[in-house]
């Protein structure tokens, strides 16, 4: 005998409202939770990857040796306070993403959250064939700013680029100088910089020659360019654009904001290799203001095999030489957070954000990597060079 209709209603009803209820009691359970761990300074990390790839979870140390290898990562997993990062292995290579959680704001809702996707199927064409590759920076979110000033680190997210593991050298700036189309091609400057070439001349060391006194220290092929103003490494950049590019690769100084995240690599460092740079330490960086000394900048060849580089494998953020970015400069924090605007445009008037300290730089506390300094953009010193940041073009429509 079937029951009546309005009895099924009945029910279904209270079925219904069972179900809500519970709903309503789980998401009740996990709001207090969640509000517990808030409370507690802790975070939720959310990973979204491929099935292929192997994640590994790191709490950072004092150094490239210190880190910690934590348990098997979780899509969702909460963190308390610390710096960590993320290592991710598949067949194609190996990838990093920071996971700075020093500096994030306690009791707050937002998950930091990592999006694994592949490596490029192609890098950026070279300059001079023998020199290093670019390396690569994934797509993603870093914290950006001078921890010990607590209203200033504050998160910028990134699209993927490619950066350089070295300085540019002498050798790759020399290609641009020689070149029919490089250094002498007005197409390649700014209208402030065709105004600076034509009263002024050049202090590139690419321009040295063996008899000069200054070459040994400074004028070597893999040794990095120094001399330089923003004016010629923003050219430069120009010219890689116009040449190399061929129309899939965007050639430019780094801004603060990339050159900060390459900087600090996945361990989130504030210094090249490390978080600080004791008596100890101060050999892994090419830091000794002695301009007395037989090299004073270091090259390609030799930093490989008397110095390390960070976990994205980049050499010399912390001294050898001071590094030009893209930016003008100008404050961020966390009410004023940094944004990629007019601060970035190859024409905008001001003083050029220089980064990373040097050789030459008088205390440590110029080599701090979240330490800006600043000049007028014709201004070239012994102590000053670049690296570049290649990034991949959109592909044009049908």
């Amino acid at each position: 005998m079937n029951p009546p209709r309005g009895r099924i209603v009945v029910l279904s009803l209270l079925a219904a409202a069972m179900v809500g209820a519970m709903v309503f009691v789980l998401w009740l359970s996990s709001d207090d939770e969640r509000q517990s761990r808030w409370t507690r300074g802790e975070t939720e990390l959310i990973v979204s990857s491929f099935s292929d790839v192997r994640l590994e979870l790191y709490k950072s140390g004092r150094n490239l040796f210190d880190a910690s290898l934590l348990s098997a990562v979780d899509e969702r997993q909460w963190l308390p306070v610390g710096n960590y990062f993320l290592k991710v292995e598949s067949l194609h290579g190996k990838m990093y993403y920071p996971v700075p959680l020093i500096g994030h704001p306690r009791g707050s809702d937002e998950p930091f959250i990592i999006t694994v996707r592949s490596l490029p199927a192609e890098f950026p064409p070279k300059v001079v064939s023998h020199q290093p590759h670019d390396v690569f920076i994934p797509s993603g979110t870093f914290l950006l700013g001078d921890r010990l000033n607590p209203r200033e680190p504050h998160f910028v997210w990134l699209t993927g680029y490619f950066i350089g593991s070295f300085e540019v050298t002498n050798e790759e700036f020399q290609a641009f100088i020689l070149s029919p189309d490089g250094y002498d091609n007005d197409s390649n400057w700014t209208a402030a910089g065709r105004q600076w070439r034509s009263s002024s001349t050049s202090r590139a060391s690419a321009f040295l020659r063996p008899p000069h006194p200054a070459y040994k220290r400074f004028g070597q092929p893999d040794q990095p360019v120094a001399w330089v103003n923003w004016f010629e490494a923003n050219a430069y950049c120009r010219w890689l654009t116009r040449t190399l590019g061929r129309g899939k690769w965007w050639h430019s100084l780094p801004t603060e904001a990339e050159w900060e995240k390459a900087a600090r690599g996945p361990d989130s460092f504030d210094d090249g290799v490390g978080m600080a740079i004791s008596d100890a330490e101060v050999p892994l960086y090419n830091w000794k203001k002695n301009p007395d000394a037989p090299v004073t900048v270091v090259g390609v060849t030799a930093s490989m095999s008397k110095y390390l580089p960070n976990k994205f494998g980049l050499y010399h953020v912390t001294g050898n030489v001071a590094e030009w970015t893209q930016g003008v400069i100008k404050p961020f924090n966390r009410n004023r957070p940094y944004r990629n605007d007019e601060r970035n445009h190859d024409d905008t008037p001001g003083l050029r954000v220089v980064r990373g300290g040097s050789w030459y730089s008088a205390a440590t506390s110029y080599l701090y990597i979240p330490y800006r300094d600043a000049f007028q953009p014709e201004h070239s010193s012994q102590e000053t060079g670049f690296r570049v940041v290649v990034r991949r073009m959109p592909s044009p429509l049908p």
